[in-house]
């Protein structure tokens, strides 16, 4: 599947809302197995929320492998390419290290929640 990023999301690349739409489409053809490639049409995105909502945050249910076989970025400007792989690696050690997207630790959450009750 090919998505072209400016007429896909327009303008609107910037919250993460703007950024689930992407998630969700990528999502739906990883379903079917499809490789995914994404044309940024050298547009400077440069918003982590968007950038983040859109691919960061597949980090915790794919690995670094599938990732890597199933997407593939094109015309994506090189400050784009380093602030993504900025984003991937944290999400990446972030998920290594046990934390869950709230950036706490899963153990610390549960003993938290069985002080509180």
């Amino acid at each position: 599947m090919k998505i072209n990023l400016q007429k896909t999301c327009k303008k609107q690349t910037i919250t993460r809302d703007d950024g689930k739409k992407i998630n969700e489409i990528i999502i739906d053809a990883w379903i079917k197995d499809d490789l995914v490639v994404i044309d940024f049409n050298n547009i400077l995105i440069a918003s982590v929320s968007f950038l983040d909502e859109a691919f960061g945050k597949l980090t915790f249910d794919y690995t670094k492998e599938y990732f890597r076989d199933r997407l593939s970025l094109k015309n994506i400007q090189e400050y784009d390419k380093r602030l993504l792989n900025d984003i991937l690696t944290s999400r990446y050690r972030q998920k290594e290290l046990g934390l869950n997207g709230l950036s706490r630790p899963k153990n610390k959450m549960s003993e938290n929640l069985k002080r509180r009750f």
